[in-house]
């Protein structure tokens, strides 16, 4: 049992492919049957719902950034060669960047149905111009929670458990040219992957 708790391809645990697809689909769930409870309410139709609703989005919020950590994972990749060809192909292991970009591309459905869906709840129950402005707000948000995964290795959970760290560690982001540099890249990416995705989908 021990050894396959270690399985792990180039150091890369396996066990937390199952794990880190689960947490990139729990937005998605939240999202889908937040759309589906709200139905065709407005905003002013919730009532005390709204105090539920606002717990549920903030849960939501806090979950999405698991989705587009998985853009991260070629990361990984890394060094995983130990015999490159001329054409820097590796004699001793190409399937493994195959692997680790399909296992990263699951990041794009679930990204973009998790932030799609709430954007069309947004915009029945509140109207264009909040729907308009998700997106934009809570992509940067994302980049910085991705960023917490990256560097300093907190979950989705210590926003509740350290939100003064996670402040101050979020703060330091733009004090920080190299920090500063990564969070403007991976913005502009993410931007960049979503309104393409829903141009292409015309959804």
């Amino acid at each position: 049992m021990q050894s396959l708790i270690q399985l792990n391809i180039h150091g890369y645990n396996l066990f937390m492919i199952p794990w880190n697809i689960f947490l990139a689909l729990v937005p998605c769930f939240i999202a889908y049957y937040l759309k589906k409870a709200v139905g065709i309410k407005k905003w002013e139709d919730l009532g005390r719902q709204r105090l539920v609703f606002a717990m549920i989005f903030l849960i939501w919020l806090f979950m999405l950034p698991n989705t587009a950590y998985l853009f991260m994972i070629p990361r990984h990749l890394v060094d995983y060669c130990g015999d490159y060809d001329k054409y820097r192909a590796c004699l001793d292991g190409s399937w493994k960047v195959i692997f680790f970009f399909t296992y990263a591309a699951i990041g794009l459905p679930t990204f973009y149905y998790g932030l799609r869906k709430m954007e069309k709840l947004f915009k029945s129950m509140c109207g264009k111009i909040y729907a308009i402005f998700l997106p934009i707000i809570v992509i940067p948000l994302t980049t910085i929670a991705v960023m917490f995964g990256l560097y300093e290795r907190y979950n989705s959970w210590d926003v509740v458990l350290n939100p003064k760290e996670l402040l101050s560690t979020a703060a330091s982001y733009f004090t920080n040219i190299v920090m500063l540099t990564d969070f403007l890249v991976i913005t502009a990416f993410l931007y960049l992957i979503y309104y393409v995705t829903r141009y292409l989908l015309k959804g």
